[in-house]
Parts: C-alpha cells; structure tokens; sequence
C-alpha cells in the first residue's frame, strides 16, 4: 500500500496544475491548509487567512467597534498565526484556534483602551518536549517573517523586530528603547502589522535567499567582534565598525553626536571587569537589534544593570545610528 500523500505536497501539486492553466475543481479543507502551513508553505497560510478574514473582523467589529482598532486585532491574528501557526495542535480546529487568538487580540485591545496590564496569553503553548523536526517546521514561515521585515521602512522594522521577537515587548519598553513616544509606538506597530498582513495574504510563499544570507551573515559578524571585544580585547574592531559622526541616542537624554561616548563606556566597562554577552542578535535589512547580558565582576555585582539593548541602523557597511537601553531585567533565555 503506498502512503498517502502529504496535504500540503498535494496542495502544491494543484496549484502547480492550476498555474499550467488546468482546472483541478478541488478545494483544500482548512486541515489542509493549516497542515500546510505546518509544513512551511506561507501560500497555504496566506489562503487560509484569506477564508476567515471576513469572519474574524465581523468578530472584532462586534467586540471593539468601528475604528481601526478592529483592523488592528485582525492584524495581529494574522502575525501571531504566522508566528504560532507550528504549535497547532490539531489541524481540524484551526478556525476556532484562529478565533480564539482574534479575542485574546481584541481583549488586549480593550485594556489597553483602560489602560490594564496585558497579560492575555496564546492558545496552544508549544510542548517543552516537542521534536527537533517539529521545531524544524516552522523555520519557513520564519524566514518569510524576516524577509518581510526587510521590505518595510527602518522605522517599522525597528520597532516590529523588538515587539515580536524580542525580551522587551512592552509599549513603555519600546518607547524608552526608541526614544519615541508610546503613541509613535503604537501607530508604528499598527502600520507595520497592516503592511506585514498584506504581505502575507499575497505573497507566493517565497523567500529572498540573498537576504536571509546577508542576515546570517550579519548575525556572525556581530557575534565574533564582541567576543573578540570580551575575550581578546579588540577594542578598535569593535568601534571601526561604527561610524565616527555616529548618532547615539540613550533613553530620554540628549543624543550624543560621535562615537567618543560609546568608546568611553567600553573603556569604562572593560576597566572595571564588566563583559557584555549578546544572548540574542536579530538582523533584517539595515537594522539589527542586539540583546545582551551584562556579566559583572563578583567583587561589584551591580555595576551595570542585567540588560542591555542595542538597535543599530547600518548605511553603506557602517553603523551610523544607536539606540542604547539599559533595562533592570535581563533578556529571556529561549529564542523564540
């Protein structure tokens, strides 16, 4: 008995068919789409979305009103299925996982409106136990991810690269880490979630290999000059790469024009016995966004904060703005 075909190679199979100009008169079933999806196919996920989009914003109108707050959490639904859709666990329920990721959305939206905390989590947590091939699938849909963060303005990027795949999530995190205010934050996610959910529901499911290229490589490079800065210290390679008219902002003060202030705190820092870990280096486009961790000497435990947040704009292979933040928690430990 031969095995039965996968629904997503099936899938794939129709739409080559129907690209040829047959008519294949077949529909997948959501199962199908959701397990194709699965299987990294961006296409099938962009379908899937399609189906419901109509139902989960009658959902969201009901729930939050006219306004673009409703645009908004359908938005979200979109981006947190694209994320999440590899922690599905049965396939068949997909329309009603996706509703109940469109409420847990629209009663975020809600509190924020009274200004609660947010603490709705996803449906469907990923099992701590799940496979390497489990985890394996959901590689795809992350390289569309980053392919679509490149496509977006650096502004968008920035701020979408630190909500979705970064420790500090916060909008008064974010806003401290840009130096913006909260309601540039908001609009600025609003605007990228409208831009990345379009992208989704047209595109063909492929992904650029020379920019998923060029972020590995960036992601190297960084890696090795801090810790070629921690352990042999290469202090000059590391600041050779910024640009010396660099534009550094930290918090709420003054931006400081140069980069004689970054090379003062490395001095400092180094002196004093204090190493800077990166725990987690994102990278699309123009901008990366590095998490670290301070590791202090055992004699000054708390010379520097736990950590550290640097959001680098790159213009012709120098680094000419950063954003610097120092945060009283450290970045999480998994990579999400």
């Amino acid at each position: 008995m031969t095995k039965p075909e996968p629904a997503f190679e099936l899938f794939r199979r129709l739409m080559h068919l129907k690209s040829m100009g047959y008519e294949t008169h077949i529909l997948p079933n959501d199962a199908e789409l959701a397990l194709a999806a699965q299987g990294g196919d961006c296409r099938c996920l962009g379908l899937l979305l399609e189906r419901h989009r109509a139902r989960l914003y009658a959902t969201a109108l009901n729930m939050l009103g006219y306004g673009s707050d409703a645009e908004d959490a359908v938005h979200e639904t979109f981006l947190i299925a694209l994320r999440r859709i590899g922690e599905l666990k049965d396939p068949q329920a997909v329309g009603g996982w996706l509703r109940t990721v469109l409420h847990r959305c629209c009663l975020q939206q809600l509190r924020r409106r009274r200004r609660e905390v947010l603490t709705a989590d996803i449906p469907d947590r990923p099992d701590e136990r799940a496979s390497i091939e489990e985890r394996l699938e959901k590689i795809a849909l992350r390289e569309w991810v980053w392919d679509a963060l490149r496509k977006l303005p650096e502004p968008l990027q920035a701020t979408a690269m630190l909500r979705y795949f970064g420790s500090y999530q916060s909008y008064e995190e974010l806003a401290a880490i840009l130096a913006v205010p909260i309601g540039t934050v908001r609009s600025r996610l609003s605007e990228a979630k409208r831009k990345l959910a379009e992208m989704l529901l047209e595109t063909a499911g492929l992904v650029d290999a020379d920019a998923r290229s060029q972020s590995h490589s960036r992601q190297q490079f960084y890696s090795e000059i801090f810790s070629g800065l921690n352990r042999h210290g290469e202090r000059d390679r590391f600041l050779g790469h910024f640009a010396e008219d660099l534009h550094l902002v930290r918090g709420s003060s003054e931006p400081v024009l140069g980069r004689s202030f970054l090379a003062g705190e490395i001095d400092s820092d180094t002196e004093a016995g204090v190493r800077l870990e990166p725990q987690r280096i994102l990278s699309a486009s123009h901008v990366t966004v590095i998490e670290g961790l301070f590791i202090n000497p055992p004699e000054d435990p708390f010379h520097c904060p736990p950590g550290v947040v640097l959001v680098i704009f790159q213009r012709d292979g120098k680094a000419r703005r950063l954003h610097l933040h120092l945060s009283p928690r450290p970045p999480r430990n998994e990579d999400d």
